[in-house]
Order: C-alpha cells, then structure tokens, then sequence
C-alpha cells in the first residue's frame, strides 16, 4: 500500500502490489515461452470523492490497470480492496454486487456501444438485471440518465450510430450511471473526442461528481485534462508507478526523470512562460516481455548510473512518493558510476 494516506478516512479502492501478466505461448502445443507484464506491482489508493489521475505514455498499462480492476482481465497476483471487500477473491454473487458499485467508461464511445441496440435497450439492460428499480419504474429511471448528461428524453429511440461522438461518450457516461455506482473508471473518455468536445465531457463528469458524490479513478495520456480533473495524480511506466503526489505538486515539483520529462512535453498557453527547456527521452521503450533487472527506466534516463541498472528501486515518501534512487537514496547513488 502506497504511504500517502489521508489520516482518519478509509480508502473506497486499496490496490497492493497488482500484476497482470500476459502469457506468451509458441509452438504447435502451445508451450509457455514467457510473459509481458502488463502491469507488474501497482500499488495505490483513492479516497472517497477523490479522483486520481492515472497518466503515461501508450503501452505503459494503465488501461491494463482500470480494466483489471473491474474484472475485464484477470489479475496475475496482488489484492485490490474495494469498500473493504477483497474482490479479486470474492465469490459469483459477491462479484455481481460489487459490479454494481463498481463501472467503467470506455475510451470509444462508438465500439463500446451495442450498434443493433437502441439507447433505451443499453440503459435498461444493466438497470433489469441487477433490478434497481421496480420494474415499472425503469423507462423513468432511463429518462432520468439521459436528462443527468444533458440529453432530450427523446434520444432513447434513436441508434448509437445516429449520434456525435460526444453524444456517444454521454451515453457511455449514462451507462455507467446507471446502477448508482460509487467508483468510475473512466479509462481515456476524452482522448477520441475534438478538443471542444473534450471540455464539455470533462466539466460534465466534475458536474456529476459534486452531485452524485462519485470517485473517479481517472485514466490518460493528455495531462490537460488530468491536471484539471485530478486531485492527484499517478505517474506510470512500463508497469509501474513511479511517482505520486497532489496535482500542483506533480506540476510544480516532478521527482522522477520520466515525470519531468513528460511534463516537459505540455504545451504552456502563455508565449512569457515558454523558456523552459523540452526534454527529450532518448532510445525506445524497452521490450516488457524482456525487462532486465534494475529500473524499467534506466536505458533512457539521463541521469542513469550502474544502480539504476542493477537494482530495483521502489516507490517511497510520505506525501510524495518516488521509485528513484536518485530521489530516495543519495548514499546508494552518489556510489553509482554514470552510464
């Protein structure tokens, strides 16, 4: 469990030490050759009413993340503690509870959505099943989704094909309301929208979150919206988190190389404010199926010395937790030789 806890408030999510790994099978009898670690020791948490950011570049895991954690993969090992409930462990009929409290939002509204069904058909399907309302009382309750994302009643008739992109995601959003959950995944909604669009979904899921008392677990690559939705943020590569902190923290004081790098990328709107210098991250990414010991990162720090590439550093501090040796453990670096 990562140490930035707020005193007195229980966490709604507790993740420890997640991994999901991939097998990789060759061969006419299918023989297991290795792995790709998707996702290899997360360790977080969000409050209640909170929203945590979950940021990196493509590949890094963090959709791996928000999918395993409502069962759409299966975990490798770890525990993940929602309201106190092991639901990694938990039974059928456990998990179909918790599915209730626990929803996700796709990236693609158009994929994510049955084509062949009407609007009316997706929102009442989740609401019959798990019977949250009386039966005669789910077209109200249909009517009352659509009119909480801004759309007319009378969309309910109408395919997801005859809508806009963002009318699309506000009917994911509506989906994902629609059993009166307590946490959302809401894994890169904005990223496949216009940039006019994106505003609007953002300011939307702020709107519902102060009404509903929701906490969001907030996944993306574009750190404007992170940073303006988030109240923290996590920052994540090759599988693991490497720093965590406050959103003005991250932005004003970034830890790690790799954050700092990634922030360094962020397009500043006032011309004044533009003489900082742009950070490039040499080299690629290193293949996840074949990770060497050390930190995932080494190969293309820039300030990588031979500690980096012989030992693992972990995630550590109190309010502003770090995987880096050069942040964590001046002794063990100052003896490090630079690569």
């Amino acid at each position: 469990m990562d140490a930035f806890t707020v005193e007195n408030i229980a966490p709604l999510l507790r993740v420890e030490n997640l991994k999901t790994h991939y097998s990789i099978k060759k061969g006419v009898f299918s023989r297991n050759v290795g792995s790709i670690k998707a996702v290899d020791g997360v360790d977080f948490h969000i409050n209640p009413g909170e929203t945590l950011g979950l940021v990196g570049e493509s590949g890094c895991g963090k959709s791996t993340v928000g999918k395993t954690l409502v069962g759409l993969e299966r975990a490798t090992a770890g525990n993940v503690f929602f309201d106190n409930k092991d639901i990694l462990s938990g039974s059928g009929s456990e998990m179909k509870k918790v599915r209730r409290d626990l929803q996700i939002i796709f990236q693609d509204p158009y994929s994510s959505l049955n084509p062949r069904k009407r609007v009316k058909d997706i929102l009442e399907e989740p609401i019959r099943v798990h019977r949250i309302v009386e039966p005669q009382l789910v077209s109200k309750r249909v009517d009352e989704l659509l009119e909480l994302v801004g759309l007319p009643r009378a969309f309910k008739n109408r395919y997801p094909h005859e809508f806009s992109g963002g009318q699309r995601q506000r009917i994911g959003i509506a989906r994902a309301l629609s059993l009166n959950p307590k946490l959302i995944i809401c894994d890169e909604p904005v990223s496949a929208l216009d940039v006019s669009i994106q505003a609007q979904i953002l300011n939307l899921l702020k709107d519902l979150q102060k009404e509903l008392n929701l906490t969001f677990l907030f996944i993306a690559h574009g750190l404007g919206a992170v940073k303006y939705i988030s109240d923290r943020i996590a920052v994540m590569y090759l599988g693991k988190i490497v720093e965590i902190a406050k959103t003005e923290e991250i932005f004003m004081n970034p830890q790690h190389p790799y954050t700092k790098a990634l922030l360094s990328a962020y397009p500043i709107p006032n011309p004044e404010l533009r003489s900082k210098e742009r950070i490039i991250i040499s080299g690629d990414v290193p293949n996840p199926s074949n990770l060497q010991k050390g930190c995932n990162f080494y190969s293309r720090c820039p300030l990588a010395k031979s500690i980096c590439r012989d030992e693992e550093p972990l995630l550590k501090g109190e309010k502003h937790p770090v995987a880096c040796f050069a942040v964590n453990d001046e002794k063990k670096w100052n003896a490090g030789i630079r690569l």
